[in-house]
């Protein structure tokens, strides 16, 4: 036992500083079990700090993204739990990992430390005798139970337990530890599993949804992670968001590892250039990598002041349900200067599929050039594919729009071809769009959508670059776009 020999004056000062401070309970705690020393970087303060506001009511709810291998599971899960059972053994923990196995084992070790003599002599806590199984075990006072952890994968049984207790103060959490594997970071069903199970099932276990926090920690992996789907609001729960990034100050000549001591500079810079991808995602909290995947964001020009376009085309971009799981849908409205190809206005969202064609008749005249110099119409670029064949038809049949060809589209090959058929244009800087997002709101989600396409993944959502293609395609592949001989009156 570490301190033995230590008076009831030492142990009483050694328990007051535990239970003011984790960082110290953990330091403690992981040299009894480990036998050596807990290194300590800035940022296991930073996460000490917050899940330590999560204790005192000062967080309601929790998001940690941060680099594989810093600690966060030891220090974010394993000590935390456990200094809450010192600090107070009426708290009941519900904990989730996206490996049934690790869950298991963070739940025995947490035990672990509560059995430890070092904590008994600190805070004598009792775990009743028939708590034998690693995923489930309690604490308790005269044979009652008094609180408890409960451990189970992300994917897996959670009904039939809650965590917290329906009083002030707190009283325990959900905590989820990467709820989503990186092995399954291609798998858009995974994926969707993971987000339906926090946002349908796991959010509910809570005793009360004031008093009781939910607590997720993890790496980045994907643009519709579980962590994008917090940020989000889509889990219907407010989270304060810590990030740590691997490479501090990146591209700027301060650039440095986050924790020199684990991983120097030097290996996270070759990891970038190797595997830009997960440097970006996993390391930098970044999924949609700055630069871009195939379309690079510096190619993309952005204008100001609009020059005087001679044509203009709509394209739209249909979907066949307006779920959340569903794509968008998109109407954009382009115009052509020259060479260049402008982005003039984008409107998405989902839409039941009746809805379409008001929306869509109302997104073409109001986008109707007017004006005695008015740029040619070259028309509306519509997929003739599922929702979109309706839309055709009923576009067709309205009297109105006869002077707008519609445009019925069929899309034969795959995207990531067709994407590299007008990637050309895009790398010579004939793609523009706005210079700001206050003229048009739009515009940050369509760069982030361009930014991730790659041919790696697949993508939740990509009607945005299947709009583009499409107009780049009209306007400068068909020569739909050519101005000879246009009558421009």
């Amino acid at each position: 036992m570490l301190f033995a020999k230590a008076s009831e004056v030492e142990l009483d000062e050694l328990r007051k500083a535990c239970e003011a401070d984790l960082l110290t309970f953990s330091a403690v705690m992981f040299k009894a079990r480990m036998c050596q020393q807990f290194l300590v970087n800035w940022h296991h303060a930073q996460i000490a700090d917050s899940l330590m506001a999560v204790y005192r009511g000062e967080i309601k709810n929790l998001l940690i993204t941060m680099p594989p291998g810093g600690t966060k599971t030891e220090l974010g899960v394993i000590h935390f739990i456990a200094w809450c059972f010192a600090r107070s053994q009426y708290c009941r923990f519900l904990h989730l990992s996206g490996s049934k196995e690790l869950a298991l084992l963070n739940s025995e070790t947490v035990r672990e430390i509560v059995t430890l003599e070092e904590f008994q002599a600190l805070w004598p806590r009792k775990v009743k005798n028939d708590s034998r199984a690693k995923n489930r075990w309690n604490l308790e006072i005269m044979g009652r139970t008094t609180g408890g952890l409960y451990a189970t994968s992300s994917g897996g049984q959670v009904t039939g337990f809650r965590a917290g207790y329906i009083r002030p103060g707190f009283t325990g959490a959900i905590i989820i530890d990467d709820p989503l594997k990186a092995d399954d970071i291609w798998s858009k069903a995974k994926r969707q599993t993971v987000n339906r199970k926090l946002t349908g099932t796991i959010r509910s276990r809570r005793a009360t949804a004031d008093h009781t926090p939910i607590i997720m920690i993890m790496q980045r992996l994907h643009e519709d992670d579980p962590a994008a789907h917090a940020i989000s609001g889509d889990l219907a729960v407010d989270f304060t968001h810590i990030e740590i990034k691997a490479v501090l100050d990146e591209d700027t000549p301060d650039e440095r590892s986050y924790w020199e001591e684990k991983e120097s500079l030097e290996s996270l810079l070759k990891l970038k250039e190797k595997d830009p991808y997960t440097f970006s995602a996993q390391y930098q909290q970044c999924p949609t990598p700055a630069g871009g995947a195939m379309i690079k964001t510096p190619w993309v020009q952005q204008y100001s002041v609009l020059p005087e376009v001679h044509t203009v085309l709509y394209v739209f971009d249909t979907a066949l349900k307006a779920a959340e799981t569903n794509d968008f849908s998109v109407m954009s409205f382009w115009g052509l200067a020259g060479i260049n190809v402008y982005l003039l206005d984008l409107l998405r969202g989902k839409w039941e599929v009746p809805d379409l064609e008001p929306l869509a008749i109302e997104f073409l005249e109001s986008h109707r050039p007017k004006g005695p110099k008015r740029p040619r119409i070259r028309g509306a670029v519509i997929e003739d594919k599922a929702s979109g064949t309706g839309l055709i038809q009923g576009l067709r049949r309205k009297t109105a729009l006869r002077d707008i060809p519609i445009i019925a589209k069929q899309r034969s090959t795959d995207k990531v071809s067709r994407v590299n058929n007008v990637l050309s244009f895009i790398r010579a800087g004939q793609l523009w769009v706005p210079e700001s997002a206050e003229s048009a709101p739009w515009l940050t989600p369509y760069i982030s959508e361009l930014a991730a396409f790659s041919p790696a993944m697949t993508h939740q959502h990509d009607d945005q670059v299947d709009v583009t293609v499409d107009a780049l395609e009209e306007l400068l592949q068909s020569g739909g776009g050519v101005s000879e001989g246009m009558d421009l009156s």
